[in-house]
């Protein structure tokens, strides 16, 4: 039955002067899956690791600021910022003390538009930014998406707006003003992005009280689990160290957030990428190189 009706197609063909049906012999494609893409916002370092745990001797030679692109069939998706570009000509200026408190290093190459460019991207291609939180070096360049929609928790906007005494040192107003003219998608807790599972977020307060990771479900590498800062390294994380205050808000929530970090990990075999730990970094492949 299919061969006359191919028969039929082609005669209709010859007589309309077609020379060929290529959809009927070609297979329909398969529809393209998600692929992770990871790039670093400057560095810092420099500064006594018990600024990241306590309890930490010996200093921290080198901090990558990592920050992630996923291109999804659905949609480009960003997770984190990075450090405001501004802070390459003016880190001071910028981010004040903590500059120099954290060594911050900053040069053009490591602007948002120039990384990117390496994938074949520009900030207006990008959907949906989600941070993890609004700190300076996660939520620094939300500014440059006007276009997107930001994914964010609800109680971080407020807490970045109106940081409760003593926590405001890591929030700069400038990094987040324009986000009263853009779309803003407010969270109340966890949420499957697209409803599919390729991409979740899981709400986990203690750095921040709208703290927030990621879970990324690609065809071929698995389950990645994009940190932010709801852990700062693979030791902390091990051996349930937090950082001091103002680094956490909340000791047991983040001890709650480190644990389900864990279970998420060993459930899903996942793998970590965990935005300011050197040696994961290190160890990643960095774009225009993937993962998928």
């Amino acid at each position: 039955m299919q061969k006359g009706i191919r028969r039929t197609l082609v005669s209709i063909a010859a007589l309309l002067g077609l020379t060929a049906l290529p959809l009927l012999s070609q297979p329909a494609q398969a529809q393209e899956g998600p692929k992770l893409y990871v790039f670093t916002s400057g560095s810092m370092g420099g500064f006594p690791k018990a600024a990241l745990q306590i309890g930490g001797t010996g200093n921290i030679d080198y901090m990558p600021v990592s920050f992630y692109i996923i291109k999804h069939p659905k949609g480009v998706v960003m997770f984190d910022c990075g450090n405001n570009d501004k802070t390459i000509t003016d880190p001071e200026g910028w981010w004040g003390p903590l500059a120099k408190g954290f060594g911050l290093k900053m040069t053009k190459d490591d602007a948002i538009p120039v990384q990117l460019a390496k994938i074949g991207l520009k900030p207006e291609d990008v959907k949906y930014l989600v941070v993890g939180h609004m700190h300076l070096d996660h939520a620094g360049n939300v500014g440059q998406f006007p276009k997107s929609t930001l994914v964010v928790q609800d109680v971080e906007m407020k807490a970045a707006w109106w940081p409760d005494v003593g926590f405001s040192v890591y929030y700069i107003p400038g990094d987040f003003a324009d986000t009263k003219k853009m779309d803003v998608m407010r969270l109340d807790g966890d949420f499957d992005l697209f409803n599919d599972g390729s991409i979740r977020l899981f709400r986990a307060p203690g750095h921040t009280p709208g703290s927030q990771f990621m879970v990324v479900k690609l065809p071929k590498t698995g389950s990645v689990i994009l940190t932010s800062d709801v852990v700062y390294m693979q030791e902390s994380l091990e051996k349930n160290l937090i950082p001091p205050i103002p680094g956490t808000q909340s000791p047991g929530d983040m001890y709650k957030s480190y644990a389900r970090i864990r279970h998420i990990r060993d459930v899903e075999k996942a793998q970590l990428f965990i935005a300011h730990d050197a040696e994961i970094f290190k160890a990643t492949k960095k774009a225009p190189e993937f993962y998928d």
